[in-house]
C-alpha cells in the first residue's frame, strides 16, 4: 500500500506543473468574452484540446525523461490551444490573445517573485494619469516628443521603483530616444 501510494504521489507531481500551466491558460479563454460576446468555450472544448495533446506525447518522448516529457507536453498544448482558438477570432483580437495568454505564462514563471506587478500591466495597458508636469519636457513646447508622453515617463519614473529615475537617463540620453522615436523600425534600434 505504502509503495502504491508513493507511486501516486510521484505520478501526481509530475503533472503538477502541467495542471498548473493548462488551468492558468484556461482563464484566459475564460476572459475572452469580455472582448466580445461570441467567444465562448466550454470546458469540454478545452478538455479535448487537453487530451489532444496528452495523446501526442505518447512515443514521441520516452517515459522516463519525465521534464521532457513535461516540457513537450506544455509545449504542445499551448500550440493546440493557440491554433485551435486563433481559428475562431477575429483578426483584430490575434494578438489581444497572444498577449494575454503571454501575461498568465510570464505570472506564472515570476510567481515565485510574487509574479507580475498588475499596477504596471495597468500602466501599460491604460496610460499614466499624472497631469501635473513636475519637469519641463525636455523636447520642448513643440519638440518630438508630447507632454502627454512626458507626463507618463515622468509618473512611471516615479511610480515603479523598477522605472527610478528614468526621466533622468531619458534625458540625458535624448538624442538616442529621438533616433529611437523617428525610426520606421524602433524594435531594431540599439
Amino acid at each position: 500500500m505504502d509503495i502504491t501510494m508513493r507511486a501516486i504521489e510521484q505520478t501526481r507531481a509530475n503533472f503538477e506543473p502541467i495542471a498548473i500551466r493548462v488551468s492558468r491558460l484556461f482563464f484566459v479563454l475564460a476572459d475572452l468574452i469580455n472582448v466580445n460576446d461570441m467567444y465562448q468555450y466550454s470546458l469540454e472544448y478545452y478538455r479535448l484540446i487537453y487530451d489532444g495533446s496528452i495523446r501526442s506525447v505518447e512515443g514521441v518522448i520516452e517515459k522516463q525523461n519525465r521534464k521532457a516529457r513535461q516540457a513537450y507536453f506544455i509545449s504542445e498544448f499551448q500550440k493546440r490551444l493557440y491554433r485551435s482558438v486563433c481559428r475562431s477570432l477575429f483578426e483584430k483580437d490575434k494578438l489581444l490573445f497572444s498577449f494575454l495568454l503571454c501575461l498568465k505564462i510570464m505570472d506564472e514563471v515570476q510567481a515565485a517573485d510574487g509574479g507580475l506587478d498588475y499596477a504596471q500591466v495597468r500602466f501599460l495597458m491604460a496610460g499614466g494619469t499624472q497631469v501635473e508636469i513636475t519637469k519641463p519636457n525636455p523636447t520642448g513646447a513643440n519638440g518630438w516628443l508630447s507632454n502627454k508622453s512626458w507626463l507618463s515617463i515622468l509618473e512611471i519614473s516615479t511610480k515603479f521603483k523598477t522605472f527610478k529615475n528614468f526621466d533622468e537617463d531619458f534625458i540625458k540620453h535624448l538624442s538616442a530616444w529621438e533616433k529611437i522615436y523617428n525610426s520606421v523600425k524602433p524594435q531594431s534600434q540599439k
